[in-house]
């Protein structure tokens, strides 16, 4: 499986993120989830939602939400655009044992 590392606002260290299979309901949105950072960005427009400052063990996609502590709305460069779509997975794609894109 494909990771993308993402150093992400005012973060002092990248993160290994995995990025999630899209779906036809995604409107464009891309997920990704790293062991300390949680996003997901319009690819079209370069706005992301990010969590890093969650203050849980593990950043799950709850951090995400409207009022929840350490969210960040940024604007991404399209090199860090392009690298969440390269890590990407796609149909066919083995994604870990024995489990593939449909």
């Amino acid at each position: 499986m494909k990771t993308v590392s993402l150093k992400l606002s005012k973060m002092r260290k990248p993160d290994e993120c995995v990025v999630y299979p899209g779906s036809p309901d995604d409107r464009g949105w891309l997920q990704f989830q790293g062991d300390r950072l949680v996003g997901m960005v319009h690819v079209e427009t370069g706005k992301a939602r990010i969590n890093y400052k969650h203050g849980s063990s593990y950043p799950v996609f709850l951090h995400l939400q409207n009022g929840m502590r350490g969210l960040e709305i940024v604007t991404l460069d399209q090199s860090t655009i392009d690298a969440i779509k390269d890590a990407q997975p796609h149909s066919g794609d083995r994604i870990g044992g024995g489990v593939f894109v449909a």
